[in-house]
């Protein structure tokens, strides 16, 4: 006969107490001191107490959902949301064209809530939405540009934008005069006899 680890028969006759069809437990020990569980009265069985399970009731779910409750929406917590960097008519230089923007919120952005920031980039939403207040804007063209942000919620639904700030992009280009001026210019010629 198998023996099975004191663990083993509690999680045994856990399994068999919670079945339904199992009314009655029983406990054996043979002649070599094994412990036997089982739900049929053999001779020599005794049957098992056990304690009764613990009981647990889910409290009751509340929706949160204001239509649901018959409540009107409430209306968005953020008094501002603005671009904070690059500032207005602001001429940003980056060869490669990257620009980094920066935002904010009053009060804070709040995360607990699930609320992210989405950048736009002259009227277009520039990747997702965020938590983090800054964003790299890359290979931006020369030029002028509007940026703006707005505070989302979790499910993407729009909380309160910014206005657009319109700023300057100055890359500076293969054909600058000065550039070309030192491409024209010729090598100077060797000396005769060397």
């Amino acid at each position: 006969m198998r023996r099975y680890p004191a663990t083993g028969a509690l999680l045994f006759m856990a399994i068999l107490y919670a079945t339904p069809s199992a009314a009655t437990i029983y406990r054996t020990v043979d002649a070599q001191g094994n412990v036997t569980f089982t739900n049929h009265a053999e001779k020599g069985a005794e049957p098992v107490k056990l304690k009764p399970l613990s009981v647990y009731s889910a409290p009751e779910f509340k929706t949160t959902n204001a239509q649901e409750a018959g409540k009107t929406p409430a209306v968005s917590r953020y008094q501002s949301v603005s671009i904070l960097s690059p500032k207005a008519d602001e001429t940003v230089r980056d060869n490669p064209g990257n620009v980094t923007v920066t935002a904010g919120s009053e009060p804070a952005l709040s995360r607990k809530q699930g609320h992210n920031f989405q950048f736009f980039l002259d009227g277009k939403p520039v990747g997702k939405p965020q938590p983090g207040a800054t964003k790299i804007l890359p290979g931006v063209d020369r030029g002028e540009h509007r940026v703006a942000v707005a505070v989302v919620s979790a499910s993407g639904k729009l909380l309160k934008r910014s206005k657009a700030v319109r700023f300057f992009l100055h890359r500076q280009t293969i054909f600058n005069p000065a550039r070309r001026g030192n491409q024209n210019q010729q090598p100077a010629p060797t000396p005769p006899g060397k």
